[in-house]
């Protein structure tokens, strides 16, 4: 089956309105003499063929199809529009960034009629909130077998492993991506963290500074080096603690070292991590008091 097709205004009704009622449409409103079309037709093919029946991109030649391009007002090209259910719900003018027209594509996908992944990627994320890993595991694990390309499933199965301290796994599983996944924001995130807590200085939780933060508790020095190593051997709670004591007693110290390592964290782990959720409201209740 092929995803990609050339539609000229007699058959948009068929092959974009009412196709789009089972499977999303995404149309690309072009010409042969457009040079920023050139650029973002074959990013359009790529991901298209990426998500492999997915999505179907129609390709519509804005110079022997007036009358279509009239009476949906395209001014400029390239236009995109994108139709899910027989109706537009996004759009876009000019050459745009591959993770942006992905973006887009990734969204149409979800909002697709009968697609019950995104609803199931959602109760997934729920467990991985409340902390029961293995279960989120579980859960992940069954949607990788029926998505296996969804950033949002990948990345959700990784973070359970992490949690999990299942490094050879993950490991794994960044050996079987292609370059794509592997180049995906999010999963470029995960495979900083993992290497941060699979490096040489990783898992070696220092006890010293423990002892000796209890004889100096208020060294900062001293007592971002032990939240750092909480890091590094996984036990980010704990981590995560030592750091939001030196924010309270000093926020600007070290040019607020304290928050940026939370920070940088806080964009590693993801949002929906439950010691990032925790540590950010009280942060924020630090912050705001």
């Amino acid at each position: 089956m092929t995803f990609i097709i050339d539609v000229n205004q007699d058959q948009f009704i068929d092959q974009v309105i009412e196709k789009s009622k089972s499977i999303p449409v995404i149309v690309d409103f072009w010409a042969p003499w457009c040079g920023p079309c050139k650029q973002l037709t074959p990013t359009l093919e790529k991901i298209v063929n990426k998500k492999n029946g997915k999505i179907i991109l129609a390709k519509i030649n804005i110079d022997e199809n007036q009358g279509i391009a009239s009476q949906l007002n395209i001014q400029s090209i390239p236009t995109v529009y994108g139709f899910v259910d027989g109706k537009p719900i996004d759009a876009f003018q000019g050459a745009q960034p591959e993770s942006k027209v992905e973006e887009m594509i990734d969204k149409m996908i979800d909002a697709a009629p009968g697609n019950e992944i995104p609803k199931l990627i959602l109760e997934a994320d729920k467990l991985l909130i409340n902390q029961n890993f293995p279960e989120a595991l579980s859960a992940f694990e069954k949607l990788v077998g029926m998505d296996p390309s969804n950033y949002k499933i990948l990345s959700g199965y990784l973070r359970c492993l992490i949690h999990l301290k299942m490094f050879n796994e993950a490991k794994e599983m960044f050996d079987s991506f292609d370059d794509n996944i592997l180049n995906n924001e999010e999963i470029l995130k995960i495979k900083k963290l993992l290497e941060n807590f699979t490096s040489e200085n990783s898992n070696l939780f220092d006890e010293k500074l423990a002892e000796e933060i209890k004889l100096k508790p208020h060294d900062k020095n001293l007592r971002f080096k032990l939240a750092e190593s909480y890091l590094s051997s996984t036990e980010t709670k704990k981590g995560f603690e030592e750091l939001l004591k030196i924010y309270e007693e000093d926020s600007s110290w070290n040019d607020s070292a304290a928050k940026k390592k939370l920070l940088e964290y806080f964009d590693l782990l993801g949002f929906n991590d439950p010691n990032v959720i925790e540590a950010r409201k009280k942060l924020s209740s630090i912050m705001f008091k």
